[in-house]
């Protein structure tokens, strides 16, 4: 079948493809896998083999989108917005993330015996008691909104502990973060303005912790201080390194915690397995909720020189998603793609991308996933759905639930 007997609507945040990425990115897996998205300029590239090359050959495709992308905002912002818009493009093309070699490996590297699978292990504890904390309050009633009540506390209660936050502070570090994640996240002509003003107010109040002494020598701020002292870090890039750590470090766990309890609501089979033994399944239960229904569907770089994927003539500057939500169902690579299995082995998803920038805090997401469905399983374990439509936010980049209402 031609790309073109397809009739694709390139209108990716349709209230249909919102509901159902996989029926939309799966057309295109199967007869597109490299498709020209003429509506947001951006060539979407959907095939498991094909998103794994993309992302283990960093000099063709780069990560510094907020520098060097040439093509205007898409959605358009408003007119007035533009110097907010600049100021958003400068400070965050200072984060790790927004870089290649060698400034990428030079921020990173600081954190290279940081977020280490060991040390993460250490946290556990913390982890499991902030869960038993937030699960007592949230299921002393009947009914609780999953996402409002553990998945939005927990992953930011959890890095603002490794960051040395007061607790008294981190009511206003989630209200700064949730605007500052408008610019990169939502569709609305005015995100720039209101992404700025979080960047602005997280800022000065980072500011005043980096200039005040270190209260704890682990602390994860205290890493960055360091390497400003050093010289090997300015402080615009501490400032918005310390801010893409609390972005990345709760936003995508509330996706994989809220994302990875429908996956069960809507398979009893498997929470009923999962029930049976939370504390040995949880490790392969939560790899298949990232594989199943990933926090990032569609994660975006640009071409570094003109290129040919199966046939596409890529060029310069533009625009390549390597979408997840597709290759993480790519029956060439998964059998029963489609099928959510807590067991699956091997599982080879790409949730937390892979190569040069594989995801930093990828074995802290996965612990504080396994002690919440685990904490579940085993104080609720005959959680069922309390009703009412799924609904997901009209967003870009991550795969977010409006709510989740749960019953005993």
């Amino acid at each position: 079948m031609s790309e073109g007997a397809l009739e694709i609507d390139d209108d990716m945040y349709a209230d249909e493809v919102v509901a159902d990425p996989y029926t939309y990115y799966g057309r295109l897996r199967e007869h597109a896998p490299v498709h020209w998205n003429a509506r947001y300029g951006t060539w979407l590239v959907t095939r498991h083999s094909d998103v794994v090359w993309l992302l283990r050959n960093p000099e063709l495709f780069s990560s510094r989108f907020y520098a060097d992308d040439p093509q205007p905002p898409s959605p358009p912002i408003h007119d007035g917005d533009v110097g907010d818009l600049r100021f958003v493009s400068a400070f965050r093309s200072h984060e790790m993330i927004q870089n290649d070699l060698p400034d990428h490996g030079r921020m990173r590297g600081i954190f290279r015996r940081y977020f280490t699978p060991a040390r993460m292990e250490g946290w556990r504890a913390m982890v499991r008691g902030a869960v038993s904390d937030l699960l007592d309050e949230a299921l002393a009633g009947d009914v609780v909104d999953l996402r409002a009540d553990v998945g939005s506390v927990l992953p930011l209660r959890v890095i603002a502990e490794l960051l040395g936050v007061r607790p008294e502070d981190r009511a206003a570090l989630k209200e700064h973060a949730d605007r500052r994640m408008q610019s990169a996240l939502s569709l609305e002509p005015d995100r720039m303005r209101i992404g700025a003003s979080g960047i602005r107010d997280t800022s000065g109040y980072l500011t005043a912790m980096l200039d005040m002494p270190s209260g704890r020598p682990e602390e994860l701020l205290s890493l960055l201080i360091a390497a400003e002292e050093a010289g090997t870090y300015s402080r615009d890039e501490v400032l918005a390194n310390a801010q893409m750590l609390i972005d990345a470090g709760h936003e995508t766990t509330i996706q994989l915690i809220c994302n990875g309890a429908l996956a069960f609501l809507r398979h009893p089979d498997q929470w009923a397995r999962f029930v049976a033994a939370p504390r040995e399944l949880a490790a392969s239960a939560v790899e298949e909720c990232l594989r199943f229904d990933p926090p990032l569907p569609a994660p975006r770089r640009l071409a570094a020189q003109d290129l040919d994927l199966r046939g596409a003539a890529i060029r310069r500057g533009e625009r390549v998603a390597f979408v997840i939500a597709a290759a993480n169902r790519d029956p060439r690579v998964f059998t029963d793609p489609d099928t959510f299995d807590i067991g699956r082995s091997p599982n080879r998803h790409v949730a937390f991308g892979s190569g040069l920038h594989v995801c930093l805090g990828q074995h802290l997401a996965r612990i504080e996933g396994q002690e919440v469905l685990a904490g579940l399983a085993e104080r609720w374990p005959r959680m069922r759905s309390a009703g009412g439509p799924v609904e997901y936010a009209k967003v870009r980049g991550v795969r977010s639930l409006v709510r989740l209402d749960v019953a005993r």
